[in-house]
């Protein structure tokens, strides 16, 4: 519990700004590898269409997507435990995933200074989900355009 009553408020937003970077850029990664395996899967499989093209690529990415944002939730999990913000991991990996899914139970909450790092969690974990919905939507887009009659796509 020292740590917190030595630590101020830039500190806090250094470190919190610098967290949502880290998970930007890793998600980033995550995105061009979930892309280069879209490109890949149509490239071994070029006879493939309609769902037999959909529910593979879509399962690839989503797969990609829940490990980007697990490994972002526990990023967040370990700045908060490394300024003594929870007393057992299993509380700040609860807090962290109900923050960066913007859940916010309530059921913890942060004293100052700390309490701008729920905010930057938040806009993280709404950040992510705008792109992976862009990420989806192009996949699906691009599948139904492979499909030679939309009706057909869909059946």
């Amino acid at each position: 519990m020292d740590l917190i009553l030595n630590i101020g408020f830039s500190e806090v937003a250094v470190y919190g700004i610098g967290t949502m970077s880290l998970c930007l850029v890793l998600h980033s990664f995550f995105l061009s590898l979930t892309i280069n395996t879209q490109f890949k899967f149509t490239e071994y499989f070029p006879r493939a269409s309609g769902i037999g093209l959909l529910m593979p690529s879509i399962l690839i990415a989503t797969f990609f997507f829940v490990v980007s944002s697990f490994i972002q939730i526990v990023f967040w999990c370990c700045l908060l435990m490394s300024f003594g913000t929870f007393n057992n991991i299993n509380d700040a990996l609860y807090f962290s995933a109900t923050t960066y899914t913007t859940l916010g139970t309530g059921k913890h909450v942060l004293v100052a200074p700390f309490r701008m790092l729920e905010p930057l969690e938040a806009a993280t974990g709404m950040l992510v989900v705008g792109l992976n919905t862009a990420i989806l939507f192009s996949i699906f887009n691009r599948t139904a355009k492979k499909s030679s009659h939309m009706d057909e796509f869909l059946k």
